[in-house]
């Protein structure tokens, strides 16, 4: 049975990327590289429960599977048989996460007059269906407004440069960043904001907040695989910053370049861990618990 092992980046709003392995019904997906999801998904289980998919347990090498509670010996049989490979998928494969990226399809908000993408806003996969741009917006997330302390000036910005009568259009990317847009039109590699909010803007304060909510964004942005060394050392130092998501999101770093300053930002986060007594907002995962 064939196994794909892939990463889509998890959007509306970016949050990171999350790793995908998938044997036949079977699927398990992690955000952090170390605690995976288990679903099945298949028609008969969907007669059963009228869901499309079930989440039926939880893997990690240091606990192995958990499983969920499911109801009615039919639709537990299903999935012990579509469990049995992806475990074993999960055993051989999981350790070789970070996965490469495969939503190649992206939304972007555009500039009202240059018509140059200002923020990406969503993507997709290649066989997903494109849905319909309608009243387009970018959502920074509840983290966000809790973490980023200038993000209304911030939104203010990119609503001002989106129009009144915002737009945005889905690009097709290759593996070398050049996009195909509507009418297959094709644009360069430049013509993306590499960090997905564009820097391009007309003041000097106005360009300092894009590049301040892009040090904000590091963690996130440093588990994506095009970045260059300069871009990549720059976001670790940012990165840092933030050691508690970092910590979180370390194991899925394509590459790291000091890797003394990821390890002390990893140790100052345990230790914050240990003493902090109020508590912070993460932005929810669909199947977080």
């Amino acid at each position: 049975m064939m196994v794909e092992c892939f990463a889509r980046r998890i959007m509306m709003p970016f949050q990171g990327v999350l790793q995908v392995i998938r044997v036949g019904a079977g699927e398990a997906e992690s955000t952090d590289g170390r605690n995976w999801v288990l679903y099945a998904a298949h028609p008969d289980i969907l007669a059963h429960s009228g869901l499309s998919e079930v989440r039926f347990g939880t893997w990690s090498v240091e606990q192995g599977l958990r499983r969920a509670q499911v109801r009615g010996t039919a639709a537990g049989c299903l999935i012990e048989r579509i469990g049995e490979p992806l475990l074993g998928a999960l055993e051989a494969f999981a350790g070789q996460a970070p996965f490469p990226l495969q939503d190649s399809l992206e939304c972007w908000l555009l500039d009202e007059h240059t018509r140059e993408p200002l923020v990406l806003i969503d993507s997709l996969m290649p066989e997903e269906q494109i849905p319909p741009v309608e009243q387009p917006r970018w959502l920074p997330g509840q983290a966000a407004r809790v973490g980023f302390a200038d993000l209304d000036e911030l939104e203010r910005m990119i609503s001002q440069r989106a129009g009144k009568r915002p737009q945005a259009v889905w690009f097709e990317r290759d593996a070398h960043g050049a996009g195909k847009g509507p009418e297959c039109v094709h644009f360069a590699e430049t013509f993306f904001p590499r960090l997905l909010l564009t820097t391009r803007w007309p003041e000097a304060r106005q360009r300092h907040m894009a590049e301040l909510f892009i040090d904000w964004w590091a963690p996130a942005l440093l588990q994506l695989h095009h970045l260059r060394d300069r871009e990549r050392a720059r976001l670790e130092r940012a990165a840092a910053q933030r050691a508690s998501v970092l910590a979180r999101l370390f194991r899925l770093y394509p590459k790291t370049l000091d890797e003394r300053l990821i390890r002390v930002a990893r140790v100052r986060a345990c230790m914050e861990a240990s003493t902090e007594t109020v508590a912070h907002y993460e932005e929810p995962f669909l199947w977080a618990e």
